[in-house]
């Protein structure tokens, strides 16, 4: 029974990473219509400079986090207005977006690659290497730190986006771009702050998972990957459907590795199956609706 609890734990701590890519595709999906899959290499950059900011640099664990989101906000940024915005401008198709930050997505998995070697780098754990138990629940002090800070993040989006007049701006424009125009909202500085946001999200989700994987600079194809399958299982509609995506992929994933007699060097492939099913079956997610046909 201890075990079973320990890999609860542990499939809670992976799901909360899915959840945060999730997340993180839906800051750019819900105001722009774009699927963003370099987000997974936005994890893998923000591994590396956990890396940079922790093990060459030593700085304190909360200022080296902030020097983190501080350079993921900025590589964000610098996304939207040097490759996204000029396509935005000639009003050309969101696929035109997507196949360019397709090619982003190879463009910086090559880059870490050039500036870090194949080797994988260590990245030290927000709480330490330790272990924490509340009754018969235990597992990791990280898995511990993986779940809170994802749930502070998810109620943080929660309340920007129900309580803030920008986030409600954001609302606004993800159900009509041209009406959010008229009435003032400003389409360009919302496009920016969706890519910035969802790339801080997306670093922080490769720091937290770094000292249980470590940073490579191939780790962002499988959490691409999981993520996108997480808002799928979840739902576009609602940042809630981020998290129970991934929690729900996670524990299907795990569960299937533990009992099922399938290689684990085949769990990338759970991920996949997944979302083929759901694709076919409940496209809009468990927590969408379905739209009616005219």
């Amino acid at each position: 029974m201890q075990d079973f609890l320990e890999l609860m734990v542990s499939a809670t701590a992976s799901g909360c990473i899915y959840a945060l890519v999730a997340l993180a595709y839906l800051l750019v999906a819900r105001p722009t219509g774009i699927i963003n899959f370099a987000v997974g290499e936005w994890a893998a950059l923000g591994a590396f400079a956990g890396y940079v900011a922790f093990s060459v640099l030593s700085l304190p664990y909360a200022v080296g986090m902030a020097l983190v989101l501080a350079v993921m906000f900025c590589a964000g940024w610098l996304t939207e207005r040097l490759l996204v915005h000029p396509l935005i401008l000639r009003q050309a198709p969101p696929l035109a977006a997507v196949l360019v930050l397709l090619g982003l997505l190879v463009v910086m998995r090559e880059l870490l690659s050039l500036a870090f070697g194949p080797d994988p780098y260590s990245v030290p754990p927000g709480l330490g290497f330790g272990r924490f138990e509340l009754g018969p629940v235990g597992g990791s002090t990280q898995s511990l730190f993986i779940i809170c800070t994802t749930l502070a993040v998810f109620g943080a989006a929660w309340v920007f986006f129900e309580r803030s007049l920008t986030g409600k701006s954001f609302s606004a424009v993800a159900l009509n771009r041209r009406a959010a125009a008229l009435m003032g909202i400003h389409l360009a500085r919302v496009t920016s702050l969706s890519f910035a946001g969802a790339a801080m999200v997306a670093g922080l989700a490769g720091l937290l998972v770094a000292p249980m994987t470590s940073a490579h600079y191939l780790m962002g194809l499988p959490l691409a990957i999981q993520g996108f399958t997480a808002l799928v299982i979840g739902g576009a509609q609602r940042v809630s459907g981020a998290l129970f995506g991934g929690l729900v992929l996670a524990f299907a994933e795990q569960l299937t590795v533990r009992y099922v007699p399938v290689a684990a060097g085949l769990s990338l492939g759970v991920p996949l199956v997944v979302l083929i099913i759901f694709l076919l079956f409940k496209p809009e997610g468990l927590t969408g609706k379905r739209q009616g046909h005219a």
